[in-house]
């Protein structure tokens, strides 16, 4: 799995967490990622707390795989040994504001001059053209922008900045793997360089399929709330030890299941209109969840077809038996491993 892109160079202009995670899972295939840090600023990250033997965890998890390459190519004499080492990569990935690596004369077409197959990604917040293209923003500023955070309140009615950062990562490092990917099977086929302009705040919109669906069909998503709230067969629950559960008995085989689990053949129901919080007793649901500990209903729950899990903490996920079996948490060398195999790998 480490060397199926063995043959491919990257040369890595990204900072932060978006950009380095996306050419981290690239040097994790095998790809040769060479991190490029202009001098004498490097790379924010490196600052970011906490640090092990004086190194940020961050800038471990995330560049321990590459070969880190200190120049000051804005000048001269910095950037003509970009272009003679532009001569043996396959890909260039870049992370800056819209005509910063023109201006140092960095681009697209003069890279392409150099390196006829070259593949060129260019990773911003809003894209590299439109009115916002030269906007500053960070994963909430997206987030906002693609009326997710409108969708993520607490009771009072107020936007909770979620704990994890869904646009850098789902739609920075996931759509820019995804395109280098896409646009490697794309040179195998004709051999001529690509340009590709990833946006973050466009590779929300794709998370919002249902959500716009319902709104395009008349139901305001956010009464709704299929899926954030609104009903109580898909919701979180509070337990006797003040660990909380997640019920996602979305289909009714699995909520009528639940109600047998639960002893509670009366709630069994045969539309799941039925089930919205807005008409059935979800007070009921909360009291029997608060009956066990988390740990009760999760052993309660074993093999029971369900859909009901333990939200666990951070610090529990090492245990988690399924990231366990994937060997996905590496804490011995702190990186988090591909999130994906492929090969023989039911052997």
């Amino acid at each position: 799995m480490n060397s199926i892109l063995d043959h491919i160079t990257v040369l890595d202009f990204t900072r932060l967490l978006p950009g380095p995670l996306a050419t981290h899972m690239l040097a994790q295939m095998g790809a040769n990622v060479i991190k490029v840090e202009r001098t004498p600023t490097s790379d924010f990250l490196k600052h970011q707390p906490p640090f092990v033997d004086e190194r940020s965890t961050l800038d471990r998890a995330l560049n321990t795989l590459k070969t880190v390459w200190e120049i000051n190519f804005s000048t001269p004499e910095g950037k003509q040994q970009i272009l003679e080492k532009v001569k043996d990569v396959d890909v260039v990935i870049e992370q800056f504001r819209p005509g910063i690596m023109q201006k140092w004369g960095l681009g697209f077409e003069e890279l392409k001059a150099i390196k006829p197959d070259l593949i060129y990604i260019s990773l911003s917040g809003y894209g590299q053209t439109g009115p916002m293209a030269q906007e500053a923003g960070h994963d909430i500023n997206y987030l906002a922008n693609a009326g997710i955070l409108d969708m993520i309140r607490d009771d009072n009615g107020k936007p909770i900045i979620p704990g994890v950062q869904i646009a850098d990562i789902a739609s920075g490092s996931y759509l820019t793997l995804s395109a280098c990917l896409t646009a490697l099977i794309g040179r195998s086929k004709d051999a001529k360089a690509q340009y590709i302009d990833v946006s973050m705040l466009n590779g929300l919109v794709p998370l919002l399929t249902i959500p716009i669906s319902q709104e395009w069909g008349g139901l305001s998503a956010n009464m709704l709330k299929i899926l954030h709230g609104g009903l109580v067969n898909y919701n979180v629950y509070e337990a006797k030890d003040g660990r909380w559960i997640a019920l996602g008995a979305l289909e009714l085989k699995f909520w009528n299941n639940f109600c047998e689990l639960g002893d509670r053949l009366d709630w069994k129901r045969s539309s799941q209109l039925e089930l919205s919080v807005m008409t059935f007793p979800k007070n009921e649901v909360e009291a029997l969840f608060k009956s066990k500990t988390q740990a009760e209903w999760v052993e309660l729950a074993q093999d029971q077809d369900i859909c009901l899990s333990a939200v666990l903490k951070l610090e529990e996920l090492e245990a988690q038996k399924q990231l366990q079996h994937y060997e996905m948490l590496d804490s011995s060398n702190g990186m988090i491993n591909l999130p994906f195999r492929w090969g023989n790998i039911l052997d």
